[in-house]
């Protein structure tokens, strides 16, 4: 990659990595967050579910802001937000202010989605998109690998609090950087300002979308509960084993990108499907747990964090491939289907644990929506690609 291409992409890591890390933090943070603000598990996880439903709900309108203010201006300003809740969080520390964070911060990340969708898919050639896309959203696994390494630790030895003062100025940091460094053009011009028709039946992207992070989200807002909880692993011990899984998923999603790339556009979705049936597979492992040993846990969630960010990744590049025209609403439709599948998975998991008493069903429950995520991937395989009019 050019080196241009190259500070598009690290901002856009940086700034997708950055922008959901108040959606994960809840989750890692869950035992602590539990005891000193006297809420259950499933109130814990209706934080990181109002979160991401914001961004699902924001996202379409993230889509037409960005086509009007640009990516550069979108990235900013999600930043701006990140940093302004990370600090009202520490500084208030209340339950209430997480669950009004949530929101406003929820909302703005679907700026972050859409503005470096478009500033990739603008400035990347095709033959580099998956692989551009891959390390673009390997900023959301390596912040939840230091996040999950550190946090649960940090929390034990100084203040939770301690970690949102830090989020927020990182979150200053990666917003200047992208006012110097993501290209300021907007996607509104006279070609593109009219209205373009989307593929037909380009909603199965929202759908499959929305079964694909349903069924894997829980690796990522649970696992560390699950641990500790189920496997009694120490808090240090449960956040190296989801810090090693995420650090061993960014290495092959980036492998997966390059992979992806040869390929070509034509294969890419049923790279997704075969990668979605390897994490349906994982995270049976998961729960298979608390009967066979930790090691089953381990492995599964290497397996299962490694595949689902690599069908992410891949997902990103299918948006371009499907719709180059018109990548903003594009962005749009998927990442709201996507997000709105994050709001119901984590609440939901947390109260079905509450209720039974035991992560199993709640583990069993997830990985049917990834199978099912499967058979949704296939019809989006048969929208065409939109062609230039």
């Amino acid at each position: 990659m050019r080196s241009a291409e190259r500070g598009v992409v690290a901002v856009s890591a940086g700034a997708v990595g950055i922008g959901a890390s108040l959606g994960f933090f809840p989750g890692f943070l869950a035992t602590v967050l539990s005891e000193e603000l006297l809420v259950s598990k499933g109130k814990i996880g209706l934080i990181v579910g109002i979160y991401f439903g914001a961004t699902g709900l924001g996202s379409i309108l993230a889509g037409k802001i960005t086509e009007k203010i640009g990516p550069r201006a979108a990235i900013a300003i999600d930043m701006a937000i990140v940093a302004t809740c990370s600090f009202a969080i520490a500084i208030v520390g209340t339950y209430l202010i997480w669950l009004i964070s949530s929101v406003l911060a929820g909302a703005a990340y679907g700026l972050s989605n859409t503005g470096t969708n478009v500033a990739i898919g603008k400035e990347v050639n095709d033959d580099k998109r998956t692989l551009a896309m891959s390390i673009k959203t390997a900023g959301v696994p390596f912040m939840a690998a230091l996040a999950s390494a550190i946090g649960p630790w940090s929390a034990a030895q100084w203040k939770w609090e301690h970690i949102l003062l830090v989020n927020g100025i990182v979150a200053i940091g990666v917003g200047t950087s992208a006012l110097f460094v993501i290209p300021n053009f907007k996607v509104d011009s006279v070609q593109e300002s009219r209205a373009r028709a989307l593929p037909t039946n380009f909603f199965w992207f929202g759908i499959a979308s929305f079964l694909l992070i349903a069924g894997s989200q829980p690796l990522y807002s649970w696992i560390v509960s699950y641990l500790e909880d189920s496997m009694d692993a120490s808090s240090g011990l449960a956040g190296g084993i989801t810090s090693i899984a995420c650090f061993c998923g960014v290495i092959m999603m980036i492998g997966n990108g390059l992979f992806a790339d040869r390929l070509g556009s034509r294969n890419r979705i049923s790279l997704v499907m075969t990668l979605l049936l390897f994490s349906t597979i994982a995270v049976l492992l998961v729960s298979l747990g608390p009967s066979l040993g930790i090691f089953f846990v381990i492995s599964g969630a290497i397996i299962g964090v490694s595949t689902q960010l690599s069908a992410i990744g891949t997902m990103h590049a299918c948006i371009v491939d499907k719709a180059p025209y018109s990548i903003s609403r594009a962005t749009g439709i998927t990442m709201t289907g996507y997000y709105l599948g994050a709001l119901a998975s984590p609440p939901l998991f947390g109260f079905i644990v509450d209720w039974t008493g035991t992560f199993a069903y709640s583990w069993v429950g997830t990985a049917a929506l990834l199978f099912s995520a499967i058979f949704a991937w296939q019809r989006v395989g048969q929208v065409e690609p939109q062609d230039y009019m």
